[in-house]
């Protein structure tokens, strides 16, 4: 709809209601003008009797009238100009800082200069502002304990994420020989490389698309094609991510080398099946998890790199719908604790180059 200004429709009400007394005072003293007009004709020609025209100051009534009409007229315009600058001015500043708060700037403010209707309206919006200010920091410090579209997903459901099954690829990475780790650095420091561990893996795993589901202590879970992050090349991304995490480790092991601190090696094992994701917990503490078969083969898969002196393992189940990410050499059949029937199990060699 064309927008209508509020200081055009107060014009048009002041004039509205000032024309019509104005103007009946106009037409009186027309009409009273022409009247002693006409009753001097007819007195000089003696169809009627003489009067002299009323004056006032010297001035004849009938113009006095019509000066104040006029000085009426321009005062009700005057009167409707400065009104609507008094309110419209404040109203269009706070449509400024409203505009400011849509484009993401939760600093604007609105002036209330006024103790008046747009003096209260203005500190009611400052006072929401605030109130958006506060959600979006606790929104960002959520998102920095759960990942971002968890975060997303449980305040778009008011935290009612029922399970759903799914077919998902699992991740799970770990730190060989942590406990060494801890021992050759103090805890401070500890916690800072582990945080900058963390980072680089994390950051590997959701540039390929994947869900940082959770990390325990020096380990890290991650899923692909769960209902937070749908995709239909679920496998495929997982063991990208896995050729992609041991690239960063380089990068970090040459960062620790330079700080001379102890180099950190990893297993991954990854394996693709049918999981259930959802809240798991009470009223108190709910967490968001995958529980599952190839959650457990995951882990285990991650446990044996170990024993074959390989970084990364995965089932053939994954294997096979990877299609041509990364060059996969069979181990063999594994018995996986909790299934009844050994696990194809193979080795990620290198990413394909074709």
């Amino acid at each position: 709809m064309p927008r209508r200004s509020i200081a055009v429709r107060l014009l048009v009400a002041f004039l509205l209601v000032s024309l019509l007394p104005i103007g009946i005072l106009a037409t009186l003293s027309l009409r009273e003008t022409r009247d002693e007009g006409v009753a001097e004709v007819h007195s000089e020609e003696g169809e009627a009797e003489g009067g002299g025209r009323e004056e006032l100051l010297g001035l004849p009534t009938s113009a006095i009238e019509l000066g104040v009409a006029g000085a009426s007229l321009a005062l009700s315009v005057l009167a409707a100009l400065y009104v609507a600058r008094t309110i419209v001015r404040p109203l269009r500043q706070l449509e400024g800082s409203m505009r400011r708060v849509e484009d993401g700037d939760l600093t604007a403010r609105a002036e209330m200069r006024a103790d008046d209707e747009i003096g209260e309206l203005a500190g009611a919006f400052n006072r929401m502002v605030v109130g958006l200010e506060r959600e979006a920091l606790i929104r960002d410090l959520f998102g920095q304990y759960v990942t971002p579209e968890l975060a997303e997903a449980a305040i778009e459901h008011r935290g009612h994420l029922d399970g759903e099954l799914v077919t998902s690829t699992v991740l799970f990475a770990d730190i060989r020989d942590f406990t060494g780790v801890t021992e050759a650095v103090p805890a401070s420091t500890l916690i800072e490389m582990l945080n900058r561990y963390f980072m680089k893996m994390a950051t590997v795993v959701v540039d390929e698309g994947g869900l940082v589901n959770k990390y325990g202590g020096d380990s890290l879970l991650a899923v692909f094609g769960s209902p937070l992050n749908p995709s239909r090349d679920h496998a495929e991304q997982a063991v990208r991510t896995g050729v992609a995490m041991l690239d960063a480790l380089a990068d970090f092991n040459r960062d620790q080398a330079s700080a001379l601190l102890p180099e950190i090696k990893i297993g991954i094992g990854i394996a693709t099946g049918d999981v259930v994701a959802g809240n798991v917990g009470s009223e108190a503490k709910l967490e968001y998890t995958v529980i599952g078969d190839a959650v457990n083969v995951a882990a285990r898969l991650q446990a044996m790199t170990r024993e074959v002196g390989e970084p990364i393992l995965a089932s053939a189940e994954t294997a096979r719908r990877a299609g041509a990410a990364a060059v996969f050499v069979p181990v063999g059949d594994v018995a996986v604790r909790g299934k009844s029937r050994p696990v194809s199990v193979v080795k990620v060699t290198s990413a394909a180059t074709g």
